[in-house]
């Protein structure tokens, strides 16, 4: 379940908490190419993180039953949570779940992780939408899909 926390001050107001376990986590490479002047990776990399994210975690949800010429969901909005940069030679991967199972779309979290030292280095939330795949019009989201995600996140969403 994600929520919006609740502070005081206006940093916090929006940011993105989760309070499930994360189920599935995907080691990502990290390239020369992948930084920047200030020695981080660069913030539109983390886009290329999350969406190899994004294939592992669909795989492992449908398991041998996913084709992906037979997926079906665009990607309608994101965003992230900056807390720390990720630096060179950090150990990190990204930790996905499904926060949000709604009539056509859902919401995955996706969180980046120093897998040394367990720091959190953004939290990105992203809303997919499911379409037709005649029409490519938004469509109710197919009943097997909703029970591989249910089964693998091991409750009702």
């Amino acid at each position: 379940m994600v929520m919006q926390e609740k502070a005081n001050n206006k940093k916090n107001k929006n940011r993105i908490v989760v309070n499930t376990p994360f189920l599935c986590t995907t080691p990502v490479q990290i390239r020369y190419t992948d930084y920047d002047m200030q020695g981080h990776i660069n913030n539109s990399i983390y886009f290329n993180f999350f969406d190899t994210a994004k294939m592992d975690y669909f795989k492992k949800v449908r398991g041998n039953n996913m084709h992906w010429e037979d997926v079906t969901v665009v990607i309608a909005n994101m965003n992230i949570d900056f807390y720390s940069p990720t630096r060179y030679f950090e150990n990190v991967a990204v930790e996905t779940q499904t926060t949000r199972l709604g009539d056509k779309s859902l919401t995955l979290v996706h969180r980046l992780v120093n897998t040394d030292d367990h720091q959190v280095k953004c939290v990105c939330s992203t809303v997919m939408v499911y379409l037709d795949p005649k029409t490519q019009q938004p469509a109710t989201i197919p009943q097997y899909w909703r029970q591989a995600i249910r089964d693998y996140e091991g409750h009702d969403l």
